[in-house]
């Protein structure tokens, strides 16, 4: 059995460079099991010679001289112990690979280290200029990424329409805890008290310390805190199965979100639906800026060939049928009002958090596609239309310090797939 050896020249600094040697320079070959004779490869074959007796101390000395010589030629620091422990055992010397492992492992951390130094020096004197320039939409086509981006003022804060939300979240939290309850009963009375024992508890820890009084924003925020931490803490107290209960909650909040928006949110009525679903996703998003919940907002334009293929359909003689497909595009809600609040439950640990804009979003995007029944099979048209919102938080301005991360954005990654 023959292994190619690579040698580093120094192992005494991380950052001394490595040297490979081929296999020409330093081979161990077979094992005469007869005469325990070893053949050094290529440039060492001269210097072996077959012995009688592999345990000899004439054999050994000319083993050990052999391999200090390259050892010292190399500057690698062979140990005596480490060759005999190769040469008797025949498996790699554990030394030697600790140390590269070692080397290597430290050599990395030191050009991270030194990398991250240079990066935080070149914003501060602001030359990175080239990484804030806009990306290209994908790895393959190249093209630079396309927005729809809102163009009217944000609106006034409605505190009428915000408080309304947050009583459908308690009717909602109120009839899916109680159906997974069989004893105990929670009424709306109850949880306000819950509610508002959390809010004295949690109100100076909540806001900062300071004179000034907080703002009509700030106060909601606050409540959407104190209601969903109690949310969060009765379902943990109680075992609540999570996933079918969240399932089940966002949905009634979305219906509810929309019936209130019924009068001012009139949805897009296109023909085709998947166009349909794209300009309602600008509509709950203008929506949301009149009504003073976000700041702002962009909308990317997806693929056309996406777009191509998810409205293409083939005919036959027989039956019309389609081609599984994707549409993706994202849409970005900058300064939403519930944002604090939605960052801290989740650095707690509760995964039940109030993201208005993805319940509506995602209730309008299923009314585009009534007669493809989503989540269920349509009649008629043998086809599924699956809807998927996740949501990110992202920060809007590049820095390599990982201290000055501020979340100012949450990013709807939205999925239209047709089965």
């Amino acid at each position: 059995m023959r292994w190619s050896c690579l040698i580093i020249a120094s192992m005494l600094s991380p950052l001394t460079p490595i040297v490979a040697f081929s296999s020409s320079s330093l081979i161990p070959t077979s094992r005469s099991e007869d005469d325990g004779c070893f053949q050094l490869g290529m440039s060492m074959k001269k210097q072996c010679q077959r012995h009688p007796n592999s345990n000899s101390d004439q054999y050994n000395q000319k083993r050990r001289a052999i391999l200090s010589t390259i050892s010292s030629a190399l500057f690698l620091p062979i140990s005596s112990n480490a060759v005999d422990d190769y040469f008797d055992d025949v498996t790699p010397m554990n030394e030697l690979t600790k140390q590269l492992r070692t080397s290597v492992v430290r050599g990395a951390q030191i050009i991270d280290k030194i990398d991250g130094k240079w990066e935080r020096f070149s914003d501060d004197l602001h030359l990175g200029k080239e990484r804030n320039k806009p990306k290209v939409d994908g790895e393959f086509d190249g093209e630079t990424k396309r927005f729809v981006k809102s163009t009217s003022d944000v609106g006034a804060f409605d505190e009428t329409f915000a408080f309304a939300m947050l009583e459908e979240c308690d009717k909602a939290f109120i009839s899916c805890f109680n159906a997974r309850q069989e004893q105990s009963t929670l009424t709306k009375e109850k949880l306000l008290s819950e509610i508002n024992n959390t809010m004295r508890l949690v109100r100076k820890s909540f806001f900062p310390s300071s004179k000034e009084t907080p703002t009509k924003e700030q106060e909601y925020n606050f409540e959407c805190y104190s209601h969903f931490r109690v949310y969060n803490e009765m379902l943990v107290q109680q075992k609540v199965a999570f996933p079918p209960f969240q399932k089940q909650f966002q949905s009634i909040v979305g219906r509810s979100i929309l019936q209130l928006a019924q009068k001012s949110l009139v949805l897009s009525a296109l023909n085709d639906q998947l166009q349909n679903a794209i300009a309602s996703t600008d509509i709950v998003a203008q929506f949301l800026l009149s009504k003073g919940i976000i700041t702002s907002w962009e909308r990317s334009i997806p693929s056309d060939d996406d777009v191509e293929e998810f409205s293409t359909s083939t005919s036959s003689s027989t039956e019309t049928f389609y081609v599984s497909s994707d549409v993706k595009y994202t849409l970005a809600l900058n300064g939403d009002i519930t944002l604090n609040s939605q960052l801290l439950l989740q650095e707690l640990g509760y995964r039940l958090y109030p993201s208005f804009g993805r319940w509506l979003l995602q209730q309008c995007l299923f009314q585009c596609f009534p007669d493809r029944g989503v989540g269920e099979k349509s009649s008629g048209r043998g086809e599924d239309v699956t809807v998927v919102i996740d949501d990110y938080y992202m920060d809007t301005s590049y820095n390599s310090n990982p201290d000055l991360f501020e979340v100012k954005q949450v990013l709807l990654n939205i999925v239209i797939q047709r089965d």
